[in-house]
């Protein structure tokens, strides 16, 4: 739901532990569950559980499920999402690795593998590097002459980098950024009687693709522009802008807004509102998460 990249810049600035105080993966023991969904019915759940290991490691283990519409041919789409990591942290460093499978049957067969490491030169300024992997299959149809379907199946196997980066400006205003730049092949194959390979078809995924389940579509390249301004110490606001280039050279834009209200005893709640622009048009939506800390 919300980029594991920039909770980790956020969760970093908020302050590593020295020696003396908690232990470096003290922050990492929490629940959390969220739910988005837009206009056009386009539909997202996720919850995940956090536990340190030690004084310095944590393993995390999450589940979840989008729900879509292709907008040309009208099937809907029901992923199911497994996910697995864990991480190591120092006295101003950090590294991760996650692990994420979704699958809808025969429809939607995808696998990810992400890796990041964080580094804070300095109390106010936190910066880092992401790796990521991705191996994945779709099945579907497409228009063809005469009113008939055709049968495809489309593989997509590449992998990206990116960096990201914060910067407390002052005690209360935090901006950030990231940036990833994914390197894809694709293949798409006629699956009925006569076979063969097709050139130039769009994506099957990228009929549906919308800020809520972006994290399915293949982006060639993703920019993501942010800031934080904490009112009191019960409320922070958060304002997000993202813009992704699609594989078939459409694009995606969304820009957002949350609250992350204490709620106290351990709860923080982050109701938010949001626009996006992607290949079915321009559509709002909603979200809202629930975390608890002990």
């Amino acid at each position: 739901m919300r980029s594991p990249i920039l909770c980790t810049a956020a969760l970093l600035l908020a302050g590593i532990a020295q020696a003396e105080e908690a232990a470096p993966n003290a922050d990492k023991r929490a629940v959390s569950a969220a739910v988005q969904r837009d206009a056009q019915h386009n539909q997202s759940t996720a919850a995940a559980l956090s536990l340190p290991v030690g004084q310095r490691a944590w393993v995390q283990l999450g589940a979840g499920q989008s729900r879509s519409r292709d907008a040309a041919t009208g099937t809907r789409y029901k992923p199911k999402q497994v996910s697995v990591g864990g991480g190591v942290a120092g006295r101003g460093w950090q590294a991760s690795l996650n692990a994420s499978q979704r699958r809808d049957g025969s429809a939607l067969r995808q696998s990810d593998v992400a890796a990041a490491v964080d580094w804070k030169p300095t109390d106010n300024v936190n910066l880092g590097l992401d790796v990521t992997h991705r191996n994945a299959r779709a099945r579907g149809t497409l228009p063809a002459s005469g009113g008939a379907a055709t049968p495809v199946e489309q593989r997509v196997k590449g992998h990206g980098v990116g960096a990201h980066g914060a910067v407390a400006v002052t005690q209360r205003l935090t901006v950030y950024g990231a940036t990833m730049h994914n390197r894809y092949k694709t293949r798409t194959t006629q699956t009925s009687a006569s076979g063969g390979l097709l050139a130039g078809v769009p994506l099957l995924q990228q009929n549906r693709v919308s800020a809520i389940n972006r994290d399915e579509a293949a982006l060639d390249r993703s920019h993501q522009l942010g800031a934080t301004y904490r009112v009191s110490e019960q409320v922070a606001l958060n304002g997000e802008l993202m813009q992704d280039r699609l594989h078939d050279g459409g694009t995606l834009r969304s820009a957002q807004v949350k609250a992350a209200i204490n709620a106290g005893a351990g709860w923080t709640l982050t109701p938010g509102i949001g626009r996006s622009r992607g290949p079915q048009g321009g559509v709002n939506y909603g979200l809202l998460g629930a975390s608890y800390a002990w």
